[in-house]
C-alpha cells in the first residue's frame, strides 16, 4: 500500500465519478421500490376498503332503507345526519365528513382543510392523514388535490374501513358533493 501525500485523494477522480454514480442509481432504485411498495400498500388498503363498503352499504340499505328517505339534513351542533319524510324526522345519524367534491373544478377537499365544518365533525380523519404522511400517501396528506369524482367515493370507502363505520353516505350540493361516514344509525324518536 502506499502512502498518501497530503492533499492526495484516495479514488481517482474517474474513479470517484463513477462511485458516485452507483449509490446515486442504488438510492433511486432503493427510492422507486419504496414508492412501488407504497403503491402496493394503497392498492391493499383501497380493495379491502371497496369490499366493506360494498358491505357496509347494503347493510345500511337494508336495515335502514336509507335511500327511501325524501329529505336529508346535517345538525353540526348535534353532529347528526337526519333523514325524514314530509318533514318528520325518521332516522338520525353520527356521522363524520369526509370530505367534498367539486365539479366545478374537480377537485377534493378533505374535511380538515375546510373551515366552515365543525372540527368535532372531522376529528376521526385526522388518522387519515396521519396515515398518509407514515406511508407518503399524498392523496391523504394534501387539503385539496384536483381528481375525479371516483376519488372521492375512493376517500370514502377508505375512511370508512379505517373507522370502521357503518357506511357511507354521498350528498349533492351546489356544484358537486359532500362525503360522510356513518358512524351509528338510530329510528328518530317516535319512530
Amino acid at each position: 500500500m502506499q502512502d498518501r501525500k497530503p492533499g492526495q485523494a484516495w479514488l481517482k477522480p474517474v474513479s470517484l465519478l463513477k462511485t458516485l454514480m452507483t449509490m446515486l442509481l442504488a438510492l433511486l432504485a432503493i427510492q422507486a421500490t419504496a414508492a412501488q411498495a407504497r403503491q402496493s400498500d394503497w392498492e391493499k388498503i383501497v380493495i379491502a376498503s371497496a369490499g366493506y363498503a360494498q358491505t357496509t352499504q347494503q347493510s345500511l340499505e337494508d336495515n335502514y332503507k336509507i335511500l327511501s328517505y325524501e329529505r336529508w339534513d346535517v345538525d353540526q351542533k348535534t353532529g347528526e345526519l337526519i333523514f325524514s319524510d314530509k318533514g318528520q324526522p325518521k332516522l338520525l345519524a353520527r356521522f363524520q365528513f369526509v370530505g367534498s367534491y367539486s365539479e366545478r373544478d374537480k377537485s377534493w377537499l378533505w374535511s380538515w382543510g375546510n373551515a366552515s365544518i365543525n372540527p368535532a365533525l372531522y376529528k376521526r380523519m385526522e388518522m387519515m392523514k396521519s396515515l398518509g404522511e407514515k406511508h407518503q400517501f399524498k392523496k391523504l396528506t394534501d387539503r385539496n388535490w384536483t381528481g375525479e369524482l371516483s376519488d372521492g367515493w375512493e376517500m370514502a370507502a377508505v375512511a370508512n374501513y379505517l373507522l370502521k363505520a357503518k357506511g357511507i353516505y354521498r350528498a349533492p350540493f351546489d356544484g358537486g358533493f359532500v362525503f360522510m361516514v356513518i358512524t351509528d344509525v338510530k329510528g328518530a324518536p317516535g319512530q
